[in-house]
Formats: structure tokens, sequence, C-alpha cells
């Protein structure tokens, strides 16, 4: 397998991970900004704006890393999110709140494990630091 597939295959699963976490937030708002909320770190006035705009930048992102458009920009914005998520998921394992992540749904329920969203995340971040390395070396062009 060459740099050119692996820089593509890295951006399109990237680009997959973004395009399967949007759907179901931005068809159920109020559910996924109680599941914002159950986070307990942004202030009130910012939860609903959250949930509505954060799954329709989750889909633009998507978009634009399988259409190779503003792909430099699509990378930072993709990698920024995925480190915000997952400190966002250490911060609440850490303080003791044990909840679903909001992550592929909307519903704001306890989990059953913490770590695996932890480690399911850094693997994202991997992912999105792997498809900006490739990108950034030139390899992501046909």
């Amino acid at each position: 397998m060459n740099a050119a597939s692996l820089a593509r295959g890295s951006r399109l699963a990237l680009a997959l991970v973004f395009l399967a976490a949007a759907p179901q937030k931005i068809m159920a708002p109020a559910e996924f900004a109680a599941s914002v909320a159950s986070y307990l770190i942004l202030p009130d006035v910012l939860i609903n704006f959250t949930a509505l705009t954060l799954p329709w930048l989750e889909m633009i992102v998507a978009f634009l890393l399988v259409c190779r458009a503003w792909t430099g920009p699509a990378l930072l914005l993709a990698n920024a999110m995925l480190v915000v998520f997952l400190g966002a998921v250490i911060s609440a394992y850490v303080r003791g709140i044990d909840l679903n992540c909001g992550c592929f749904s909307s519903t704001p329920a306890a989990s059953d494990d913490m770590v695996f969203y932890i480690v399911r995340d850094v693997i994202f971040v991997a992912l999105g630091l792997t498809a900006a390395w490739f990108y950034r070396r030139g390899h992501d062009a046909d």
C-alpha cells in the first residue's frame, strides 16, 4: 500500500467518523443539548448553541474531507474538535461524571464504560493526526 492510498484512507475514515456522528444529533437537538449539559463544562447560555451548531459543523467537516475542498482547514478543525472531545471525556471521567459521551447518539444516559470512550477518542485523534500528517507531506493528492 502506498502513501497516497494511506493518506486517502485516513482522510476518508476521518470523514466517516464525523459523518456517523452528526445525523442523530441533528435529528434530536434537545436530547443532544442534555448530553452536552451532562459534561458540566459549558455555561448554560452556550449549551443550546453548541447542541445546534456542533453536529452541522461535524457534517460540514465530513463533506469537506470527502470532497477534498479546503482540506487543510478541514483537517485542522477536525483535529481541534477531536482534541476538545477527548479533553471533555477525560474531564468528565476524572471528575467522576458517568455519562454517555453523546458522540454517536443524542442520549444523555450513563455509560457502561468511560474508559472505552477515552480509548476510542484517542484512536480518533491518532487517525486525525495521521490524516493531517499525510496531507502536510503532500501524499493526499491524486
